[in-house]
């Protein structure tokens, strides 16, 4: 008869488990060792003085009455949102001053102060956007600049580069908006009349719709172009639901650009025309906010899975 001597096992304890996920957090220390911190640090104080005029102006051009600028104030929160979103994977770039690109960024900054001088904010925001570039590049590295480009490129939508299409495509939509507009009022059974030789007049029993040029939908159309832009680099859908997404903006703007135009026409026909001057104040706001939810839903349903 045998036995077995039995040694008693000690309890290990359980192992911990390893994190494979990428840390978030920025590794400042690596950034103030790197041999373009100082250069870096001395181009960003030149940059403010350089470029703060453009940036008073814009922000007088995002508070403009016609609208056109009006989602600017947006933008550098939402590019900011880009860069976070993206982070986890930006930061395991391997920081790697690119000495040459400091060329461009002077010769950019000359550039940006000369059109400064001027006065022509076109090219003065063209130079900024170039000189945040190349001068990612002098500080981290060409790979730093090609990750960050999305959402430095996205400030395109906060600057005055959009005048020549405003000045082209306004009259345009102008009538096509006044069109959606009138077919929503025959559905609404209210009987409107095109005003003869008018293309953007409707008449209404008590109320006349006149459809000017801030209300032509075309600062819609530029907005839900920086929304949409946003989702496309945020949502990370198939080509085909981004085509998608960017194919719908236009029609997406005149439908709800009509909608809105007619439903000022009902509220001043129904109670008046101060309060149809009043809902047309701050309509506009609403609209773009419903089209911004619309158009979530829509990415959702493309396959949006955050």
């Amino acid at each position: 008869m045998s036995s077995t001597l039995e040694t008693p096992v000690e309890p290990t304890a359980a192992a911990e488990p390893v994190s494979t996920s990428p840390s978030k957090g920025i590794d400042w220390s690596a950034i103030v060792r790197s041999p373009a911190f100082l250069p870096g640090v001395l181009l960003a104080i030149g940059m403010i003085l350089v470029y703060l005029p453009l940036c008073r102006s814009l922000w007088d051009l995002w508070m403009q009455g016609d609208g056109y600028y009006s989602h600017g104030v947006l933008v550098p929160l939402i590019s900011g949102y880009v860069i976070y979103r993206a982070w986890p994977r930006i930061h395991e770039i391997k920081v790697k001053p690119a000495w040459i690109a400091l060329l461009p960024v002077l010769a950019l900054t000359w550039v940006g102060y000369r059109a400064g001088v001027v006065g022509i904010n076109l090219i003065m925001s063209a130079a900024m956007i170039g000189t945040i570039l190349f001068g990612i590049a002098f500080v981290a590295g060409w790979r730093w600049m090609l990750a960050l480009s999305p959402a430095t490129l996205y400030l395109a939508f906060a600057m005055p580069f959009w005048n020549s299409a405003i000045d082209a495509y306004t009259n345009p939509l102008q009538k096509i908006s006044t069109t959606v507009a009138y077919q929503f009022l025959k559905l609404a059974n209210l009987n409107p009349l095109m005003v003869s030789g008018d293309d953007t007049s409707i008449l209404l029993d008590r109320f006349q719709l006149n459809v000017a040029v801030p209300c032509s939908g075309l600062k819609l159309v530029l907005a839900l172009t920086a929304f949409v832009v946003f989702f496309v680099l945020v949502a990370r859908l198939k080509w085909w639901a981004n085509a998608t997404l960017l194919a719908s903006i236009l029609p997406m703007a005149l439908v709800f650009n009509g909608l809105r135009i007619a439903l000022i026409g009902v509220v001043g026909n129904t109670y008046g025309t101060d309060a149809g001057l009043a809902f047309h104040d701050y309509s506009g706001y609403i609209t773009l906010l419903v089209c911004f939810f619309v158009l979530f839903k829509f990415a959702r349903a493309l396959g949006w899975q955050d």
